[in-house]
């Protein structure tokens, strides 16, 4: 996550009110320190983070991370042998109600695993809650890492140049009834599940509010400073 995704990122925690936060595929970890920093400013709330078991071999991990920065008591990291799917399939097991108001997905960026993904996480999603969705226009043909590798190369080229996190959010997020919202911005794709008619006591604070003022607090911008180091 550059520097100015993560004023993005602290924007949205911060008009909404977020508290609790999901995000699928995480890495080092820099994304979740600084989501974990906004909630810290806020004064609380939480973060479940879910990537591959080799994340936890990055120099720094995510663990490593949250602890020099004294965030750890915000997340929750989970380790997966093959796709954080596995482990909302476990959550839906132990309780199917919506429990997340604002998720960031930056994980698989394939057809398979983020359209399943979507599919699962709107199970677990408050209503009002909302998504970003990274690298809209990634694909495995213009990875440096991955577009020579064996997995790749047997693919279909139409398979290998796809951008698979657009395909998702164009095919199956905003043709979906129950969400609106939508907008593009730097390489982001947001998308905000409508809510009940109940639930219209929320402040409706609109995406776009977001990049009318881009501003921190000390308590952030110190965090942001450490992170980049």
């Amino acid at each position: 996550m550059t520097f100015e995704q993560a004023l993005t990122i602290s924007r949205l925690i911060s008009e909404n009110s977020f508290r609790s936060i999901l995000e699928l595929g995480f890495h080092h970890g820099v994304s979740t320190c600084y989501i974990a920093g906004a909630l810290d400013e806020l004064g609380g709330g939480h973060v479940t983070t879910i990537d591959l078991v080799g994340a936890r071999e990055t120099k720094p991990n995510v663990d490593e991370l949250l602890r020099d920065l004294g965030l750890r008591q915000y997340v929750t990291p989970y380790y997966e042998p093959t796709s954080y799917n596995w482990r909302l399939m476990k959550m839906l097991e132990e309780d199917p109600s919506p429990r997340f108001d604002f998720c960031y997905i930056d994980g698989a960026h394939d057809w398979f695993a983020d359209g399943f993904a979507f599919l699962l996480l709107d199970r677990l999603l408050k209503p009002g809650g909302l998504i970003v969705f990274d690298d809209l226009d990634w694909s495995y043909d213009v990875s440096p890492s991955l577009k020579n590798s064996d997995r790749v190369r047997r693919m279909p080229t139409d398979e290998r140049s796809a951008q698979g996190v657009r395909k998702v959010y164009e095919l199956l997020v905003k043709t979906h009834p129950d969400y609106d919202d939508f907008m593009e911005r730097d390489g982001w794709g947001y998308a905000r599940k409508k809510r009940d008619a109940l639930d219209q006591r929320v402040a409706d604070v609109r995406i776009e509010k977001v990049y009318e003022h881009v501003g921190l607090g000390a308590a952030l911008l110190n965090l942001a400073r450490r992170v980049m180091r």
